[in-house]
């Protein structure tokens, strides 16, 4: 009988600590959620923020993690679509210290708002239209925003000698009219003549129409707003046409020669961007070697360099803070001036960093070619 009543001792010991084990290995982690499509037509952007963020929490983890605790990003995939962005966003609420994400400019929008009323700190590698940190004291960015982009390729086309431009944007997306609203600002002032401004589908197939009206306009460049798919679309519908101009284009045709199959149409493209993989800055050059390393293959997106420096950002206002309060962690992002291997990052009053942008370009075979650097006024 004592034999039967020690067993079930032993059994009982043994069910609560299977109970508190898990609980107490839990306590251990520090979670960071993270949101991004990482299936759908904007994967390349979502993959290339999740491996520099996981590069980063890899390299932390290696040395202790924060205060010996280890950091894990819990990924989700939103396909680039808002009800699930909000859906993630809720889930991620229940054992998370912070957000990282989202991707997109239209789910960041959506994740923002959500984050700014419940308080929790949030970081979005890519999302660059200016309301997404408006208004927001706990929702911060690692890149640069729509209206410095805008504004240096307009005065890059106005140092360039280029008077005429022409204008082909999506007119139902809010990265690509963000994007077009500082470009004609800045053009108007630097003296550059808009000849032509036309609109279509973010996501449409056939630009023909929209790229004749602007080829009888005779411009020396057109800006164009598109990411890498649609652009990539224009570029071989203009040369059907026969013709040949300079876009000008922001961070989101970094990663168009996967979607290109003539490369010789790629010196046509100069954009804006947030990283230069020509830099011999020593933590880029790490960067680039751990990267292959952990991957097998050298990162060709930028938004791979502000993953890895939103991911620092969080983890930096955590040790920062001395806490895993929220409130805590999203004052101390706010006071922060880091080296991120995009740069220097410190806020302004919109938590917007102040950093530097990279004008860029292609050979003819796609390797991406360094034109100037844009540092911040």
């Amino acid at each position: 009988m004592k034999a039967q009543k020690g067993f079930s001792a032993l059994m009982v010991l043994m069910l609560v600590l299977s109970l508190i084990l898990p609980a107490m290995a839990e306590e251990d982690t520090i979670k960071i959620g993270g949101i991004a499509p990482l299936t759908g037509s904007a994967a390349e952007y979502g993959n290339a923020v999740k491996q520099g963020a996981d590069l980063y929490i890899d390299e932390l983890n290696a040395v202790g993690g924060i205060n010996g605790k280890k950091v894990e990003i819990v990924w989700e995939d939103d396909a680039g679509n808002d009800q699930q962005a909000q859906s993630i966003y809720y889930k991620h609420l229940e054992d998370c210290v912070a957000i990282l994400g989202d991707v997109l400019t239209q789910q960041c929008r959506v994740v923002a708002s959500l984050a700014a009323e419940d308080g929790i700190p949030m970081v979005t590698a890519s999302a660059t239209a200016f309301d997404v940190t408006e208004g927001k004291p706990n929702v911060f960015r690692s890149c640069f925003i729509d209206d410095f982009q805008g504004i240096v390729m307009a005065n890059y086309a106005a140092d360039q000698g280029y008077t005429k431009v022409a204008i082909l944007y999506g007119a139902d997306d809010a990265y690509s009219t963000g994007l077009v609203t500082n470009f004609e600002e800045q053009a108007a002032k630097r003296g550059v003549e808009i000849v032509a401004k036309e609109a279509a589908g973010f996501h449409d197939v056939d630009f023909k129409a929209q790229l004749t009206n602007i080829k009888n306009a005779a411009p020396d460049a057109v800006f164009l707003p598109f990411y890498y798919s649609e652009a990539a679309l224009i570029l071989a519908q203009a040369k059907e046409l026969g013709f040949t101009t300079l876009y000008l284009c922001a961070d989101g045709m970094s990663n168009i020669k996967s979607s290109v199959a003539d490369t010789t149409l790629l010196p046509q493209i100069v954009y804006s961007d947030h990283f230069s993989f020509a830099s011999q800055d020593e933590m880029v050059v790490d960067f680039i070697k751990n990267f292959k390393d952990k991957y097998g293959f050298d990162p060709d997106s930028s938004f791979s360099a502000t993953g890895y420096d939103a991911a620092l950002v969080i983890c930096e206002g955590i040790k920062a803070a001395g806490s895993t309060e929220w409130s805590d962690i999203a004052e101390a992002i706010k006071g922060l001036s880091v080296e991120g291997v995009s740069g220097t990052i410190r806020f302004d009053e919109n938590n917007n960093p102040i950093k530097s942008a990279f004008v860029m370009t292609f050979d003819a075979e796609g390797n991406k070619v360094f034109v100037t650097k844009v540092d911040p006024q």
